[in-house]
């Protein structure tokens, strides 16, 4: 009966043996997906909403204050918006200076799909947007002018949660509204 026994002692000691050829267990790198909750699809459109509606305002006669928090953003993002908002003031100057003006807008973002890989998340989405004009012969119009304009955002993990990196229009060339600047 040593049998039994002796098929027990190799069976322990290729266990023994096969326990040695395993990775040693790490913690996982900071970065990596296994770190970094994923974002749902609701928080990053209120992000998104939030930064568009920020974006559209800055063509207004009197622009509102913008409500995307700096922690919602990146430094690339944040960096890029002052410099648009340069280009938008010469452009909204010189709408102006032809006796228009923008009052008021209306903006609806439907998220078309989200991708997200470890700490980055693509998401494409549409924006339409209805604006308002006035202008100095005919006042304020009842008749808003509109554009509808497919969009991908970025966005990046970080410890504040996902940061919005990017907005840039999907489809180049052509007019686009005041408030979109390409590159």
């Amino acid at each position: 009966m040593k049998y039994p026994l002796y098929l027990g002692a190799v069976a322990a000691a290729l266990g023994l043996a096969l326990a040695g050829c395993q990775p040693a267990a790490r913690p996982p790198t900071v970065g990596s997906s296994a770190s970094v909750p994923g974002p749902s699809s609701s928080e990053l459109a209120a992000i998104i909403q939030t930064a568009v509606e920020d974006r559209n305002g800055t063509v207004l006669d009197t622009p509102p204050v913008a409500r995307l928090a700096t922690r919602q953003m990146t430094a690339a993002y944040r960096s890029k918006r002052e410099r648009d908002l340069a280009v938008v003031a010469r452009s909204k100057a010189g709408f102006k200076s032809m006796g228009f003006w923008y009052t008021s807008f209306s903006t609806t973002v439907t998220v078309e799909s989200v991708e997200v890989s470890g700490s980055e998340a693509s998401v494409r989405f549409k924006e339409l947007t209805e604006e308002y004009q006035a202008s100095t012969a005919n006042g304020p119009s009842s008749v808003p002018s509109g554009y509808s304009l497919p969009q991908t955002a970025t966005f990046r993990a970080s410890g504040d949660g996902w940061q919005l990196d990017s907005i840039a229009p999907t489809v180049h060339g052509g007019i686009l509204p005041m408030s979109v600047v390409e590159g």
